[in-house]
């Protein structure tokens, strides 16, 4: 059987990375931001179905969303939650935009948290000036 067949598994989260998700235009523009700041991108999810983005941060890190951002921000996925991981078929409906630096584990190169959030922050606001004006 390959690697493939398995399908995707659930990882817990809050223990080796957690996972800041966004939605995949927000997650794709801050992931163009990370780059041009020449920053050092780790894993990084892409969900089709959801069309959702998911970049994993080191553990323990991700902060309380605050009440008013709760439907509407980043959603951060932390200890005492799983999450869909890749197989490593690039077009499974949940696949790896980066797959993690090497095979044995994720933690060798995580983003760090507050860099990410940084970067969509300014990914919003370049979007939200980007929008045509009624």
């Amino acid at each position: 059987m390959n690697a493939h067949a398995r399908g995707p598994h659930l990882a817990a989260t809050g223990v080796t990375f957690d996972v800041i998700a966004v939605d995949a235009p927000l997650g794709l523009a801050a992931l163009r931001l990370l780059r041009e700041r020449e920053v050092a991108v780790g894993a990084v999810i892409l969900d089709r179905r959801w069309h959702r983005v998911g970049i994993l941060v080191p553990p323990q890190t991700v902060e309380p969303v605050p009440e008013d951002e709760l439907r509407c921000g980043p959603r951060q996925v932390g200890l005492g939650a799983w999450v869909v991981m890749p197989t490593g078929d690039p077009d499974a409906t949940v696949a790896w935009l980066r797959p993690p630096a090497a095979a044995d584990g994720i933690a060798h190169h995580l983003t760090p948290t507050r860099i990410v959030r940084e970067a969509i922050r300014d990914a919003t606001t370049a979007l939200t000036e980007e929008e045509p004006q009624p």
